[in-house]
Parts: C-alpha cells; structure tokens; sequence
C-alpha cells in the first residue's frame, strides 16, 4: 500500500514538527526488518554467507510470527509508512514469508531485499508487495554460478520476467530494481548486466560497492573500502525520527549502521514503547548535536549522510513556511 500525497506530506510535517519540538509525534517513515538468518546462496562478497566469513548464521532462526504480529500493529499504531522485510539471509525463506505479505499489504509500503530465487509460481504473492530489490551481479549462467555457488541465474532471469509481466495485471506500480554488487571478480560485467534487466522489464538498476569485509577483502574494488570521513562542523542526525532497524534477534537500532547502541528488543517489548522510550528520545537528540556520535566510526564514515542533507533542507522550509 502506497500512501496518497496527501498522508504522505502529513506524516513528514509531523516528523520535521518533531525534530523543531525534540520529541517524536508518530513512528518512522521507514523500519527495515530482518525476519529469517537462511539464505540458498553464498555470495562471495556477502557478509554472512561467502566462503571465510566469521559471521556465517546458522540458517535455522526466523522471527517468530506472534513476534511479526505484534510489532506489525505497533507500527501501524505509530504511523510507520513502509517495512523492508530484509535479513541475513533472504527473507522469502521464511517459512511464513508469504502470511507476513499478506499481513502487510494494506497498511504499509512493503519491499523486499531478496536474491530473486524464490519460485516463479510466487511472483503473483511477491507483486503483494510495492517493491522489490533483487540481487544479481553478472550477466550469463555461469559467471553468476562463480560468484554466488549456485546454479539459480536462469531462475533469477525468469522470475525478473514474470514480475514485469503481472505487474501490468496486478500492480501497476509495483517496482522490480535490480542491484549490481560491484566487485574485482564482476565489474567488467555491469554494462551487460544492466542491458539485460533493462530487456526482461526492470525499471531500475542500482551499482553498489561491496561492504568491506576481511573475507572479501581480495575481491574489493581498489580503495572501496577507504570512505571520506565527515569534515567541518558535524552535521545534525536525523535518523532517529525517520528510520529505525530490527536484527533477526529483537534489537533495535537506531539504523543499520550504529548496531552499537540497542533501544529495546522487540522480543520483550513492544517496538511502540520502545520507539516512545526515554532511552530513544536521549538518543535522537544527541545525535541532533553529534555529541557522542562523532567519536563513533560509523557515523564518521555514514554512507546514509546524504539523507540527513535532505532532510536538513526539508527543515529549512518548514522553518520558513511556519516561522514567517
């Protein structure tokens, strides 16, 4: 469910009314999901699941669904616009993936991060959804089988396919993007890769670096892993009135990169007390001055800084209209 223009401009000046007032009327425009820890594939440049990571899940743990259920009418309850069902493996493994779609689909906007393996009879469950990002980084059946070791690419090209054709039936604004993971072992591939989505009806491919990791080390492009650190007078973080994350384990992070500082979890709380919580509200607006954040590594290197750019200016306007 997408919301009309005019709820969605609501919510946002109640976000921005919130950061003027220092305190949080509604819920975040955003909460990403991580619902199950299995995962079919083993990318080489994956976190989790490539060959040598320390990371490596078990593959057995998913978020209990009384769990999703609770959370889900919290968040309904505190205005939260869209899920990102996501996790540390690919979260159509669920073993109630396609309940919690259904669960979903008409009081929020829902994507998915997922390989693209799912079965093709399930296309038509996926377009339950309003978007999807599904994870393919070469351009033939067997580079692909090379990267990530397994012989799923003819599937991957077919469900791409399908998605593009029942969107126009059943949900026409349904959006497939394909993301390119670039790395020394692909990146001669991109321009092919991108012609062929373009072909079976994506509507966007995105390139991304790898997340710099020492098992994938050998395969990052030259000097990704080096990130221009915040310079001059620190900027105001908003986040913690626009977006919120949730681990497989119950955590509640501010966002995905500070995993640092835990709110709550969802496990022993409901994710509204927690998001209303004095801990939450200490944590919003210290990061509003940068104070201790711009001690911390991952703010210093945030790859999300640009959005704390957009949402500054979406301030100064509120500022102009409601101050005049």
């Amino acid at each position: 469910m997408i919301l009309d223009q005019r709820e969605q401009k609501r919510r946002l000046l109640l976000r921005l009314k919130g950061i003027e007032s220092k305190r949080a009327f509604i819920g975040p425009t955003t909460v990403q999901l991580h619902i199950t820890d299995l995962c079919n594939i083993a990318c080489r440049y994956c976190w989790y699941w490539a060959p040598g990571s320390a990371l490596r899940p078990t593959g057995k743990n998913h978020l209990p669904f009384d769990v999703f259920e609770r959370f889900a009418r919290d968040c309904a309850d505190l205005h939260v616009d869209a899920i990102n069902l996501s996790g540390q493996g690919d979260p159509t493994l669920h073993p109630h993936f396609y309940d919690i779609l259904r669960h979903l689909e008409h009081s929020f906007t829902v994507k998915i991060l997922s390989n693209g393996t799912f079965p093709i009879e399930r296309c038509r469950d996926i377009l339950r959804a309003d978007h999807i990002v599904i994870n393919l980084g070469e351009a033939d059946r067997e580079s692909y089988r090379a990267l990530v070791g397994r012989d799923f690419f003819i599937k991957v090209i077919k469900n791409i396919k399908e998605l593009a054709r029942l969107k126009n039936e059943f949900n026409p604004n349904f959006i497939i993007e394909v993301v390119f993971i670039e790395t020394l072992l692909n990146k001669e591939s991109l321009l092919k890769t991108e012609s062929l989505v373009r072909k079976l009806g994506a509507n966007v491919i995105r390139k991304k670096m790898a997340e710099f990791s020492d098992h994938n080390r050998h395969i990052m492009v030259s000097n990704q892993e080096e990130k221009s650190e915040v310079a001059g007078e620190w900027p105001p973080c908003y986040h913690g009135w626009f977006y919120s994350s949730i681990k497989l384990n119950g955590e509640v992070n501010v966002c995905c990169f500070m995993q640092r500082l835990t709110m709550g979890n969802i496990y022993k709380t409901g994710f509204k007390e927690i998001w209303e919580s004095d801990a939450y509200s200490h944590v919003r607006l210290s990061a509003l001055t940068g104070d201790p954040f711009k001690n911390y590594h991952e703010c210093i290197n945030c790859s999300a800084a640009w959005r704390n750019k957009e949402i500054g200016a979406q301030i100064e306007i509120y500022n102009q209209v409601h101050k005049a």
